[in-house]
């Protein structure tokens, strides 16, 4: 996998080159046809995925909730709270994902304790934005379902 893809990757995109070399040396291209579900609701969760290029649907109950371009990542949440998944995901279109296996990520994260802050420190502030859209998301649908009354 090369630097380019991760540096362009927000939750690598301050690490420094040997760090981008040994993260991607743990990721292996996996190619999906569009329709192609990548992980299902509910199963246990193994891996975050880096969209090296296509799109991604993110679904819960057959609604939409994110669709997900070349650059972007997907999975980060189980990472953190092991939790099973909270959505599916499901190719757009031909599409090559690159799989990072939470177990060598975790790895690499305890052995590199300076990577493990930089990491942690983008991925916190990538799920704070979510929230904070989410939280709007949630307050404009409230106001919307209000006025109807």
């Amino acid at each position: 996998m090369s630097r380019t893809l991760l540096q362009n990757v927000y939750l690598f995109k301050t690490f420094e080159g040997s760090e981008l070399d040994a993260i991607g040396e743990t990721g292996t291209v996996k190619q999906y046809n569009r329709g192609d579900t990548i992980f299902i609701k509910g199963e246990p969760a193994t891996a975050l995925y880096l969209i090296k290029f296509g799109s991604v649907n993110i679904q819960q109950n057959a609604i939409v909730v994110a669709k997900l371009g070349t650059g972007s990542h997907f999975g980060e949440m189980s990472f953190v709270d092991g939790q099973p998944r909270s959505a599916t995901a499901e190719a757009v279109e031909a599409s090559e994902l690159i799989e990072i296996p939470y177990e060598k990520l975790r790895l690499f994260l305890e052995k590199n304790q300076g990577a493990a802050l930089k990491f942690y420190r983008e991925l916190s502030q990538f799920l704070c934005g979510r929230l904070r859209v989410t939280t709007n998301d949630l307050n404009f649908a409230r106001e919307k379902n209000l006025s109807h009354f």
